[in-house]
């Protein structure tokens, strides 16, 4: 079986996707501490590298990863790895993943009444 270092959660966010030869958009379906999966009409390539623009919810600005590489792609979807990102951005994105994993978990504010 094949195990994850980082625990990926199911998402619907849009992101933007530039390099020198592609520019586009898609839809993260998971994300990770190390990388996403997205869905595009982009065909992407194995080996493309990227920088992409996520769309957090409730966040104006969108998290920036400088560098990601496609390690698969299967026709419009494809799993990409975080290679480069601030370091600002990455604390944004362990934040909003920890928020996200203990809302799963029915960790998240004790409801009275």
């Amino acid at each position: 079986m094949n195990r994850r270092e980082y625990p990926r959660v199911g998402v619907q966010l849009p992101v933007s996707l530039s390099s020198s030869g592609v520019a586009g958009g898609g839809l993260v379906s998971g994300l990770s501490a190390r990388g996403c999966t997205v869905v595009s009409d982009e065909l992407i390539q194995t080996g493309t590298s990227l920088a992409l623009h996520i769309q957090l919810p409730d966040q104006y600005a969108p998290l920036k990863v400088d560098l990601a590489e496609v390690r698969w792609a299967q026709g419009r979807e494809f799993g990409l790895e975080f290679l480069r990102l601030r370091l600002e951005e990455k604390m944004r994105l362990h934040r909003f993943l920890g928020a996200l994993l203990r809302k799963a978990k029915g960790g998240g504010p004790k409801q009275t009444g």
